[in-house]
This record gives structure tokens, C-alpha cells and sequence, in this order.
């Protein structure tokens, strides 16, 4: 996922003060270090404001003398911050009263010591790689090569099955390192993308609260608060209130005009291979069920709109499909906290929301238990 930096100038908003290359002021923390080989006289500090969407805020631009040294104080606020050499940027989970030291030989060879956070930070990177790689992207090989093989779709349909079911499994292993490893650190603010609902809320519910106690009156806690809401409201008992957004054709259709006894919420987009499987499942389910009470309201999260409409036609989607064509920035996508794909959301008549992220056989099990009682 890209960042997008919004550099605003802060001299009139924080107060930066240079002193040596250590704070004793428990409100402070200090940057300093020696890098050789630097083809830049500086370096340039941001701070993430929004770590879904990866924004980013400008703080300073940090002198490096002819030997690399560097040295600042701030008294700036607890958070994840961005530290950029040349082209290349690091990234450090700051809390009050740290003295970083970063040092290195060349740009590609650095050590970061004097905070706690940044290390657990990267454990938490270095594990989430593991993770994905063994769970997921192990999986997708496995489909690269049954293609190149020129294997049937039905083994590519089941892999796509179990790359969608490791991928819950890899979120619960993040959760699992946040719960055995962070305590309160600051680095949690960076692990919320990840996060998911269902069994792990009583624990994200109580993690969240340590961390205000820890950190009270500071900005990433009420992130944290405010993406514990948003799991709360996205789990089973919430409900998706009405959506309103355009079809192929322009116009606007409501989920509630299409609402059935039971409708699936159905997050997708063309570029997205197990949600491209689905469809064939999603076509059979609606055949059979629709005429008893089964709907489908599908959601593209396509930025282009002839790769959406040429899906739609592919794959046959024959139920509602709406999209606003804006990716990952569809104001739907970020009110329901959507992050990866595919996602989805069974609910009733009244939009309770029955089943979360329920796919492949699951999903069919489901909504067969629910027409055939």
C-alpha cells in the first residue's frame, strides 16, 4: 500500500528544540545518530497521522554534518513516526523520553537502539512477513504453479478457498503477537490495520483499554478507540445501515431497495483472484435462492471502470453491482473499515449482521441452513 504524504509545514504548530544528543525531559524524546555514505546533507522526519490510509505529516528536516552526524530533541507526542535518508525511509514507534541512536556504515546497514517500541515494531514486520509468506503467499505459488501446469480450475478453485482461509489464520497470528508480545506499547497503533473482530474483540476490547491508561490524552488512542468501534459495529449483532451507490449504468441503487431475508454485502474487485473464483459459488447460491429471499449486493473496489464492467460480464454477476470506482478510498470501504479482499457481510431483513467473512464451503453451508430448515 502506497503512502501519501501531506507535508505541512508545523513551525507555527510544535515547538522543536535542539539540544544535545540525549533528553532528560521525561516529555521529550531525541533523535541522533552518524551515517556515512549519506549523499544528502539531511534528513527528513514525518509523522503517520492516519496508518489505514497511510497519510503522513511533515515535522522537520534534520541537518547531517560532513562527517553524517546528526542530533535532535523534540517534544512532540508518542506515535510512529517516518525517518527519511536519501530514499531511504524507516520507520520508529516513539514514546516519550526515548534517546534513539541510529547508526551505520552506508544507507543499507543501519542500527536503530535506545527505544523499545521501534524493536518490537520490527519483530512485529519481521513476523507478519513469516506469516504471510508461509500461510499465503505459499498458497498462491501453489497456484502459479498448477497454471503453469495447466492443472484443472477445480484444484485452483479449492487453493483460492484455502488462500482466503489462511489469510484469517495469518490476521489471528498477528493478533496472537500483539497479545504475547506489545503489552502497551506504541507500536500497537501500527499493528490496527490487521485487526479483526469475531473471538478476538474481548481481548482487543481490553488491550485498548490498557493502552488509554498507559497513554491517556494522546492521538493514536483515540485511533484505537475509534477502530475498536468500528470492529464493534462491523461484527456479528452490528448492522450495515443503508448504502447508496451507482450501478454500470449511473444509477443510484439502495441496499435497501434490494434487501431479501438474508443479503450478502459482497466487497470485491476484478483484480482480485479469489473473489473472481467466488463468483462461480455466488452464482449457484443466487440461482437457487433467490427466489426464496436470497440477495446480493456487490461492491467493487475497482479504480478502473472497464476492468469492472468487463468482471461483471466475465463472471456473470447478475445481482446488484454497484461501485464508486475509487478503490480503497470509497467512502463506503472506509465507513465499514474494509482492508482486504474479498470481504463480506451476511445479514437479515433488518441489516443485523448475521455472519462475517464467510466464504467457499462455509458460506454455502450457511445460506443452506438458513432456506433449507
Amino acid at each position: 500500500m502506497s503512502f501519501k504524504n501531506s507535508f505541512i509545514s508545523l513551525s507555527v504548530v510544535f515547538t522543536l528544540i535542539f539540544l544535545s544528543c540525549s533528553t532528560k525531559d521525561p516529555n521529550s524524546f531525541s533523535i541522533s545518530g552518524k551515517i556515512s555514505g549519506l549523499n544528502n546533507n539531511y534528513a527528513l522526519l514525518s509523522k503517520i497521522k492516519n496508518i489505514q490510509k497511510k497519510t503522513t505529516l511533515f515535522i522537520d528536516t534534520l541537518k547531517i554534518n560532513n562527517r553524517g552526524r546528526f542530533n535532535s530533541v523534540y517534544f512532540l507526542e508518542p506515535g510512529i513516526y517516518n525517518l527519511t535518508f536519501d530514499k531511504k525511509t524507516i520507520e520508529l514507534a516513539i514514546d516519550k523520553g526515548q534517546n534513539i541512536e541510529i547508526n551505520g556504515n552506508s544507507i543499507e546497514n543501519l542500527t536503530v537502539k535506545g527505544s523499545v517500541d521501534t524493536q518490537l515494531l520490527n519483530d512485529y514486520e519481521a513476523f507478519r512477513v513469516a506469516s504471510l509468506n508461509r500461510l499465503v503467499k505459499s498458497v498462491r505459488n501453489n497456484i502459479k504453479a498448477l497454471k503453469k501446469a495447466g492443472e484443472n480450475e477445480r484444484k485452483i478453485a479449492e487453493l483460492r478457498e484455502l488462500e482466503v482461509e489462511n489469510y484469517k489464520k495469518h490476521l489471528n497470528e498477528l493478533i496472537t503477537f500483539v497479545k504475547d508480545k506489545m503489552g502497551t506499547s506504541i507500536a500497537i497503533y501500527a499493528t490496527s490495520p490487521r485487526w479483526n473482530g469475531g473471538d478476538n474483540l474481548p481481548f482487543l476490547q481490553s488491550l485498548v483499554s490498557n493502552f488509554e491508561k498507559t497513554h491517556s490524552n494522546i492521538e493514536i488512542t483515540q485511533k484505537l478507540k475509534n477502530k475498536l468501534n468500528l470492529l464493534q459495529k462491523t461484527s456479528i449483532g452490528g448492522f450495515i445501515g443503508n448504502i447508496e451507490m451507482p450501478n454500470k449504468n449511473g444509477e443510484i441503487i439502495s441496499l435497501n431497495t434490494i434487501k431479501g431475508k438474508y443479503t450478502l454485502v459482497d466487497f470485491w474487485a476484478s483484480w482480485c483472484p479469489p473473489c473472481r473464483t467466488e463468483s462461480v459459488l455466488l452464482n449457484n447460491l443466487y440461482k437457487l435462492y433467490h427466489s426464496k429471499g436470497f440477495d446480493i449486493y456487490g461492491i467493487s473496489l475497482d479504480s478502473k471502470r472497464s476492468s469492472w464492467i468487463k468482471a461483471i460480464e466475465k463472471d456473470k454477476r447478475v445481482w446488484t453491482e454497484v461501485s464508486t470506482v475509487e478503490g480503497f478510498n470509497t467512502p463506503v470501504s472506509t465507513e465499514y473499515g474494509i482492508t482486504a479482499l474479498p470481504t463480506n457481510f451476511l445479514i437479515d431483513s433488518t441489516g443485523k449482521i448475521i455472519a462475517v467473512n464467510i466464504h467457499g464451503k462455509h458460506l454455502k453451508e450457511k445460506i443452506e441452513s438458513l432456506f433449507n430448515k
